[in-house]
């Protein structure tokens, strides 16, 4: 079990450290169109959620505080890049939707980063980052299910 456990802390070691230097170009290379909290929401509506969602299930998505996620939310809403449809009294059941400009603007931060992705990427091959891919969205799938949650 001891070698199963160095390979857990490494794998997570290394998402850990993955995901810190990919924020880290994401806000320099895009920092003039999207903060990187403002991105992950226009991310979130293109890759994981197509349809609309209510502010609350942002916040869950995102494991934030809602008024958190409400306070971004009303900053895509002025910036033209969501919209947001209250269902209710209740702030947090307001129904957000990514708009047209929205996905542009999301598009154009892909392309951004796209070249240093595809520099960073360059020498693995396509099954294996795919398998990867397969294996990290499993893992959190299963921590995003977990009852604790």
């Amino acid at each position: 079990m001891e070698d199963m456990q160095e390979t857990l802390v490494g794998l997570f070691t290394e998402v850990a450290i993955l995901e810190h230097l990919v924020r880290v170009r994401e806000e320099r290379l895009a920092s003039d169109l999207l903060s990187v909290g403002d991105f992950g929401v226009l991310n979130y509506f293109m890759v994981n959620h197509p349809s609309p969602d209510t502010v609350a299930g942002i916040a869950w998505s995102f494991q934030e505080e809602e008024a958190y996620t409400r306070a971004k939310v009303d900053d895509l809403v002025m910036r033209g890049l969501v919209s947001i449809t209250p269902q209710t009294d209740d702030n947090a059941l307001a129904m957000v939707m990514i708009t047209d400009e929205g996905r542009s603007v999301r598009d154009g931060v892909i392309d951004r980063l796209a070249p240093d992705i595809t520099m960073a990427v360059g020498e693995i091959p396509r099954e294996a980052l795919e398998t990867t891919f397969k294996t990290l969205r499993d893992i959190r799938l299963t921590l995003d299910n977990l009852p604790d949650r």
